[in-house]
C-alpha cells in the first residue's frame, strides 16, 4: 500500500466531497443535511474536517451529489483519514509549528510519486545543505527569534528525509544560472552547496538542469514553483498541486486551469535548459572553482 501522509489524505477527503457538492446540481448545504437528518452546519463541518461523517451518511451524500459509484473509494479515504496515522512531524515539534501551510506542503512531499521544480535565484529546499539552508532561513528570518530558525532547519531535515528513503519519488529540477552563482553563506558553504548538487544529480531518481542566462527568463518565470505528482490510486480527484513560496506564505494551487499554466511554464524551462550531462559538468565546474577560492 503506497503511504499517504494523514494531512493529505484529510485534504484530499474534504476538498474532494467540497468539489462533487458545488459540482452538482444538489449543491444546497441545507438539503444534504436534511437527508442525512443532521444541521447545515455538519456538512460543512465535514468539509473543514471537522468531524468525519458516517458510512452511510457519505453515501446518501454522494448519490445526492451524482457520485454514488463513487461510495467505495470515498470510504477508503474516510477510513484512512478515522486511522489517523500520526504525520512524522506531529511528535517532534510543539503545537505550534509547524504552520498548516508548511505541514500540508510535507505531507505533499512525503506522498508525492514525482516532484517537479523550478527555481530562479536559489536551490531549492529539498537540496540544500544545512549550511547553506541556514544562511538563507538567517537571511529570510532576519526578525525571528533563535528558536525559530532552529525549528524551521529541524523541519526542512525531516522533509529532505524522503530523498533518503527506500522509495524515493523522482526529482526533475531546472535551476536558474543565477540560483547557482549566487553566493550564499560565502564560498566554501556556496562551494559545498554546487558539489552537493553534483551528488544528487549521479542518483537514478534526480534529473538536474540548468536555466543558463543566456535564454532568458520566460514569461512567468520570476518566482519558483513545485509540481507535486499524487498517487492516482490514492489521491483520485487531485493528480497534482503546485506550491509557491511568497514573502508571507506558501499557497497552493489545485484548479486545472491554474495547474494548466505552471505545466506550459514547465515545459518551457525544460525545454530551454541545458541538457543533463551539460549541466552537470557546468556545476562541477563551478564547485572546483569555489573550493579552490575558498581554500
Amino acid at each position: 500500500m503506497v503511504e499517504v501522509s494523514h494531512v493529505v489524505a484529510e485534504w484530499a477527503f474534504t476538498q474532494g466531497l467540497k468539489k462533487l457538492r458545488e459540482a452538482s446540481e444538489n449543491s444546497n448545504q441545507s438539503e444534504i443535511a436534511r437527508r442525512i437528518g443532521k444541521s447545515r452546519a455538519t456538512i460543512g463541518h465535514y468539509e473543514m474536517g471537522r468531524y468525519l461523517p458516517s458510512h452511510d451518511s457519505l453515501e446518501i451524500m454522494l448519490d445526492a451529489y451524482g457520485h454514488g459509484d463513487r461510495a467505495t473509494y470515498y470510504r477508503e479515504l474516510r477510513d484512512r483519514v478515522e486511522m489517523h496515522s500520526p504525520d512524522w512531524w506531529e511528535d517532534e515539534f510543539p503545537e505550534h509549528f509547524p504552520p498548516q501551510s508548511m505541514a500540508l506542503l510535507a505531507g505533499f512531499e512525503y506522498s508525492a510519486t514525482d516532484l517537479r521544480t523550478f527555481e530562479p535565484q536559489h536551490v531549492p529546499e529539498l537540496l540544500q545543505t544545512p549550511a547553506y539552508a541556514e544562511a538563507l532561513l538567517r537571511a529570510e528570518l532576519a526578525d525571528h527569534r533563535a528558536d525559530q530558525l532552529t525549528l524551521h532547519l529541524r523541519m526542512l531535515r525531516g522533509r529532505q528525509a524522503i530523498l533518503n528513503r527506500a522509495d524515493p519519488p523522482r526529482i526533475a529540477c531546472v535551476l536558474g544560472e543565477a540560483a547557482l552563482r549566487s553566493p550564499v553563506g560565502g564560498p566554501l558553504v556556496h562551494g559545498e552547496q554546487i558539489a552537493a548538487l553534483v551528488s544528487f544529480a549521479n542518483r537514478e531518481n534526480v534529473d538536474i538542469r540548468v536555466l543558463p542566462d543566456s535564454s532568458g527568463r520566460p514569461a512567468g518565470g520570476a518566482s519558483g514553483f513545485t509540481e507535486l505528482l499524487l498517487p492516482p490510486d490514492i489521491i483520485q480527484d487531485f493528480s497534482d498541486v503546485v506550491y509557491v513560496a511568497t514573502p508571507v506564505d506558501r499557497i497552493h494551487y489545485e484548479s486545472p486551469d491554474a495547474l494548466a499554466v505552471f505545466r506550459e511554464l514547465w515545459d518551457r524551462v525544460w525545454a530551454a535548459a541545458l541538457p543533463a550531462e551539460d549541466s552537470v559538468e557546468l556545476m562541477a565546474d563551478l564547485a572546483r572553482r569555489l573550493t579552490k577560492d575558498a581554500s
